[in-house]
């Protein structure tokens, strides 16, 4: 069982989270700009808070409610900001971002209807894995390497779908064992 300290919601954590939502503008006006480099260098800054977030909270014990919340959103925000830039640049076709748009829904109201009933999912190893064929897919992009931020899109999407059923398959099975426990 994790404990959660709500008595100082304003810590390491949450502020780097914070950070990596407010870096979001940055990104998206150099990019305008046309500086890819300086977009790039916002974005691994960003995605360097979102590890060192994730540290804060674990090992400093700084997990609280809020960081719950605006972890994941970040996340959500972050991915779907640069998806929007590549596609509205004609980089990225428009499609796979309606595909990982409607993912995120997806995750968004299961996760919901599973709070909901007091199941709780958390982040599986397949989800760390996707995140970071993004990061690389991103990276290759920005950097001109058209074919491998292609490939390395491919093979997000792909891990994005399978992380959909498996936490699907988790809140399945989570569900089951909380009927059984029921009965």
């Amino acid at each position: 069982m994790e404990s959660i300290r709500c008595e100082k919601v304003l810590n390491l954590a949450n502020a780097l989270t914070i950070i990596r939502i407010l870096l979001l503008p940055a990104i998206v006006w150099r990019f305008c700009r046309g500086d890819m480099y300086g977009a790039l260098a916002i974005y691994l800054a960003a995605m360097l808070t979102d590890v060192a977030d994730g540290f804060a909270a674990r090992k400093l014990r700084q997990i609280t409610a809020l960081g719950k919340l605006l972890d994941p959103l970040a996340d959500k925000l972050s991915l779907l900001t640069l998806l929007g830039l590549f596609s509205a640049a004609g980089q990225i076709p428009a499609w796979i971002l309606a595909i990982v748009v409607l993912k995120e829904i997806i995750l968004i109201v299961g996760s919901y209807a599973a709070l909901r009933e007091g199941i709780v999912v958390y982040a599986l190893p397949i989800g760390k894995l996707t995140t970071l064929a993004f990061v690389l897919s991103m990276t290759a992009r920005f950097l001109g390497y058209g074919f491998a931020a292609d490939i390395l899109l491919g093979a997000f999407v792909l891990l994005s779908l399978a992380a959909l059923v498996w936490y699907s398959i988790v809140l399945m099975d989570k569900r089951e064992l909380e009927d059984a426990a029921v009965s």
